[in-house]
């Protein structure tokens, strides 16, 4: 597990570090990591003092002084005992109303420090209240006042079951992982019957969401959560059945809101704002990060809490359109909270595929990546795919666009983690043969200038987009043909600070930065910048080929490449020990 790994690595680097005869060394390291597992020496110790517990509480007993055990239910043998005791009662209870009070002695176990016995005493108050459920036992009477005695015991038994599931909601915060998902499960299973009693009752669909609503508020909530936690719920259930997904997404939204009630229904007078944890924001994103299923109208729902024989009108569980109702609220409500700047940048990454597609308006994130794309740097970067996303494909009418596009493009882009990405993106944006000459032109100056002092993984990405830029746009072939004047003190009418695209000068000017380029110290680039001196005759690159060049893949290409004949190595023999003309012949002269 998680917390015992520490002392396995501990033991392993012992382990593989020694010899035969130094292997003896490692055997403390093996029992801590075998004594967190299993819990030998603890538990040895724990029945010591039992047994001492026992001894002092039978003297007293006997001298009539009053001495307590220190566990109520530790056996006189062994554990084992307490765990029959509990499967005795638990059959007790399924067998007779009578012996409903053994569920509170079996509670009562649940809650001691023995972890066998609790362990087993709560998956057995599973089994017993499942069946009750079964029985509408817990459901609300309303029957006349004759009935009042079975009302009064059904009230007992919900007030115990609540007691359970509070048991089974503070379980969900406990700092083992595998207890966190072993109460998650339990009390799943008892939404489950719950669900089916009030659906038999109401003759419909019924979806127990307060209980779902404390699963999900204390799950998204706890500091303790665990990623083996968050696993289990998202692939064995959330991306399983359709009616847990959709009210997860409504719960989020719900408990997102400003205008939620965390206090409501607990008795608590405090105050009544709804404050939202940076945990809470981590684990929702997580989670919602992880879902890949979509309900579809053309397919059949699978459901956590089944559908009743008879069932009057047609719930939302079934409905498309309410899935993506609340699939885009709980996305919203999400982006409105404070996020860290790593779920910012996540949220951006994904959200042309995972998010936008799937939105019941999708115009609705405008406000989103709007504010995102005028942060600037990386963040500008992300939200350019979501933003063109709803440009092309919902008809956003963005202003400024290219302009904000142009002003990204600075000698930074090539050092960003982001570049491919970046570049890629560039490409498609300058692909349209509906943009001016001037708009291009201003991007492919504003490219070549860059590319004379970025890094060669730089330079070799921006002179296959120059290239793909001037054949899409031929009209931008006056760039390579202009002749410099002859005049020395000509300037070049770029203006390069000009954040205007139409007033920059661009097609005014020259690429005359491709000559320079002719002669970078690096021989790929200058082989590449030559193609413009050559006729147009070569299709467009493949600008994914350029990429992902770095200063590691330049030096293992060159490394790997063979010499086509060996380089001149050889060098004259000497004669004597100064030969003329060294430094030290007129030296030795004097």
């Amino acid at each position: 597990t998680n917390r015992c790994f520490p002392f396995w690595e501990d033991f392993q680097q012992c382990y593989f570090s020694s010899t035969e005869k130094t292997r003896a060394d490692c055997v403390p390291a093996r029992d801590d990591y075998l004594e967190c597992l299993h819990h030998f020496k603890e538990i040895a110790r724990v029945r010591a003092i039992q047994t001492v517990e026992r001894n002092n509480y039978a003297k007293n007993k006997a001298n009539g002084t009053d001495h307590k055990i220190i566990s109520k239910h530790a056996s006189a043998k062994d554990d084992k005992s307490t765990v029959e005791r509990v499967h005795k009662l638990e059959a007790n209870v399924l067998n007779s109303h009578q012996n409903l009070n053994d569920i509170v002695e079996i509670y009562t176990i649940a809650q001691s420090t023995n972890a066998e016995a609790a362990f087993t005493a709560v998956n057995s108050l599973g089994r017993i209240y499942s069946a009750m459920w079964t029985k509408g036992l817990l459901k609300r009477t309303k029957g006349p006042q004759q009935d009042a005695a079975a009302a009064k015991v059904s009230e007992w038994l919900r007030d115990n079951y609540r007691q359970y599931t509070d048991l089974l909601r503070s379980m969900l915060g406990h700092r083992e992982a595998p207890i966190q998902v072993t109460s998650l499960r339990l009390y799943l299973q008892m939404m489950d019957k719950e669900g089916q009693a009030l659906g038999r009752a109401a003759n419909n669909y019924v979806f127990p969401n307060d209980s779902y609503l404390e699963i999900i508020e204390t799950v998204l909530n706890s500091d303790a959560t665990s990623e083996h936690l968050v696993r289990t719920l998202v692939d064995s259930y959330l991306n399983s059945y359709d009616d847990l997904r959709l009210y997860f997404y409504r719960n989020v939204a719900k408990l997102a809101s400003p205008d939620y009630d965390p206090f409501k229904n607990r008795g608590n007078k405090g105050a009544r704002k709804n404050t939202v944890s940076d945990t809470f924001v981590r684990h929702a994103f997580a989670v919602m990060n992880q879902i890949r299923t979509v309900f579809s109208a053309d397919s059949d729902a699978s459901l956590w809490i089944a559908m009743p024989k008879t069932c009057g009108n047609e719930p939302d569980v079934v409905r498309a359109a309410a899935h993506t109702r609340a699939f885009s609220e709980a996305w919203l409500a999400l982006m409105r909270l404070p996020l860290t700047a790593d779920i910012y940048k996540q949220i951006l990454l994904t959200m042309h595929k995972r998010i936008v597609p799937y939105m019941a308006d999708a115009k609705s994130l405008m406000d989103f990546l709007s504010s995102s794309y005028e942060i600037g740097g990386s963040v500008s970067l992300l939200a350019l795919n979501g933003l063109f996303t709803l440009m092309t494909e919902h008809n956003l009418n963005y202003p400024n666009f290219y302009e904000k596009l142009y002003a990204l493009l600075d000698r930074n882009v090539f050092h960003v983690k982001y570049r491919a990405r970046f570049f890629r993106l560039l490409e498609t944006f300058l692909g349209s043969s509906h943009l001016p000459a001037y708009l291009v032109a201003a991007f492919a100056k504003r490219l070549a200038r860059l590319a004379l002092f970025a890094p060669p993984a730089g330079a070799v990405t921006a002179i296959p987009l120059i290239y793909n830029l001037l054949k899409a746009h031929p009209s931008c072939m006056v760039l390579i043909h202009r002749m410099s004047e002859d005049d020395a003190e000509s300037t070049d009418p770029f203006v390069e600070d000009e954040p205007d695209l139409a007033k920059c000068n661009a097609l005014q000017s020259s690429l005359w930065e491709l000559e320079s380029l002719q002669h970078h110290y690096y021989p790929n680039i200058a082989t590449l910048a030559k193609l413009f001196s050559e006729p147009f005759h070569k299709p467009q690159f493949m600008l994914e080929d350029f990429l992902d060049h770095t200063y590691a893949t330049f030096f293992e290409s060159d490394t790997g490449r063979k010499s086509k004949k060996p380089p001149a190595l050889a060098t004259q023999p000497p004669t004597s020990l100064i030969r003329a003309g060294d430094a030290l012949s007129d030296f030795m002269a004097v």
